[in-house]
């Protein structure tokens, strides 16, 4: 059994390699790869939507918004071979229209196993 050892705040503020696989598509490949937990904020923040709230005293609330879901997703994770992204947030949209829905769920797929993405976070998402 391999030893553990202690991390401390250098340790833990190291950059992580993160994990990178190669997605074969119908027209060639992409890079799939894990998520910093930066990352993940803001793919899980582009699922909710501020609505107005009828109650000065509640301050902001948000409703779901699950619209682009599977682009979204991957504009957090494809990447090149280095492991740098190569979506910005805003083209998600534009995948989303673009790219057919079978080439997306190979990179969805993925995506969700590098990141430990299960139905049971999905339905988080939407439950909160």
């Amino acid at each position: 059994m391999k030893e553990s050892i202690f991390l401390n705040r250098e340790a833990l503020l190291a950059k992580d390699d993160l994990q990178i696989e190669k997605v074969e598509l119908p027209k060639g490949f992409v890079f799939v790869r894990e998520m910093t937990g930066h990352e993940k904020d803001i793919w899980e923040k582009s699922m909710l939507k501020e609505k107005p709230s009828g109650n000065k005293n509640r301050g902001i609330e948000y409703e779901v918004n699950i619209e682009d879901f599977r682009a979204k997703l991957a504009v957090v994770t494809v990447c090149d071979e280095e492991g740098n992204l190569i979506f910005k947030p805003e083209d998600a949209r534009s995948l989303n229209k673009v790219i057919s829905a079978s080439t997306l769920d190979k990179i969805v797929v993925v995506a969700q196993r590098l990141n430990a993405i299960t139905e049971k976070d999905k339905e988080e998402i939407v439950k909160n």
